[in-house]
């Protein structure tokens, strides 16, 4: 068995705060003895803390601010994430959740504005990557990354002989995918569905939607999840449905199901992540899938972001292995 290391890249880091109201506020009014739960964040982030608490080796690294970087460094000694992020002046930005009784709504703010590509220079080399190794590139990009980031990343990645799975929406999802032959796409997307229409055309509704936009993907990227909102998520083309959850934040949901479906296809693994052969196998794909619903389901019990508990996602996994 070959265990692989992972990098998470992560551009847009913030603060992510989740802010509980006892009643959704009106014009004027004074909301007191509010509670409030603040964690570090940003996709990338996200993911590489639960690959971290599975206990596979990752590091990550992308922009961040040198203002308020300490909060930051702090959560990597704590998870035991290897800390490869470039310092920029300033500080990196704060998001809220603001949660009622009657709904929610999220703050995001934008990431690094004084900085643009007249004055910023990164390179992906600089996170030290290396062959074998399994690289997400993950969240949405500052302005001074230019929306091929991800499209240049990717190719440079895969040149290196890394795998790389990418999670984004927008123009930098669909230059990395729709502009790349079959060599330079990411081996692995994971789009919403609303996300898959620049790519595709439509936003898959039905099922025979979902698979069709799994094929088409497929031209060009070997494996395609496309998640499915709270009903579940599809696998290259194959769905599983979310267990029922008391659902109180969705902050992470989505990356700790990655994170979990990558840490259970490459942690441990017979085959270089990138060999085709792993596509086929399908044992590991679809325990992988599962356990990732498991786990992005978890997640969304959790206030502001906060990682579940290993032992609830082993509960949920168990439901779905039994349904």
């Amino acid at each position: 068995m070959s265990h692989m290391s992972f990098l998470c890249v992560c551009m847009s880091p913030a603060l992510d705060a989740t802010v509980v109201l006892p009643e959704w506020p009106t014009d004027g009014s004074i909301s007191k003895d509010v509670e409030e739960v603040e964690n570090v964040g940003g996709k990338g982030i996200n993911v590489a803390r639960w690959i971290a608490r599975r206990g596979a080796p990752v590091a990550c690294g992308g922009l961040l601010g040198e203002n308020n970087s300490v909060p930051f460094e702090r959560a990597f000694a704590k998870f035991g994430i290897v800390d490869r992020f470039v310092r920029v002046s300033g500080s990196t930005r704060r998001n809220e959740m603001v949660v009622t009784p009657e709904g929610s709504f999220k703050i995001n703010r934008k990431a690094f504005p004084d900085l643009t590509t007249r004055n910023f220079s990164f390179r992906i080399a600089d996170l030290g990557a290396q062959s074998g190794d399994v690289v997400v590139l993950s969240g949405s990009l500052p302005k001074c990354c230019g929306s091929d980031f991800y499209a240049r990343a990717t190719r440079e990645l895969r040149a290196l002989g890394a795998t790389v799975v990418l999670d984004a929406s927008g123009a930098p999802l669909r230059e990395a995918v729709v502009n790349a032959d079959a060599a330079s796409a990411p081996h692995v997307i994971k789009p919403n569905a609303e996300e898959c229409e620049p790519l595709v055309g439509f936003v898959p509704k039905t099922p025979e939607d979902f698979r069709r936009a799994t094929a088409m993907l497929n031209e060009k990227v070997p494996y395609v999840i496309i998640s499915d909102g709270g009903a579940g998520c599809w696998f290259n083309g194959v769905f599983v449905a979310a267990p029922e959850v008391t659902v109180l934040d969705t902050t992470a949901a989505g990356d700790t199901l990655l994170a979990e479906w990558c840490y259970r296809m490459f942690a441990t693994c017979e085959h270089q992540a990138c060999d085709s052969k792993i596509w086929t196998d399908e044992s590991r794909l679809t325990d992988a899938a599962q356990w990732a619903v498991a786990a992005g389901s978890a997640a969304c019990t959790m206030p502001g972001g906060d990682p579940p508990t290993v032992e609830f996602v082993r509960k949920l996994h168990g439901s779905l292995r039994s349904s």
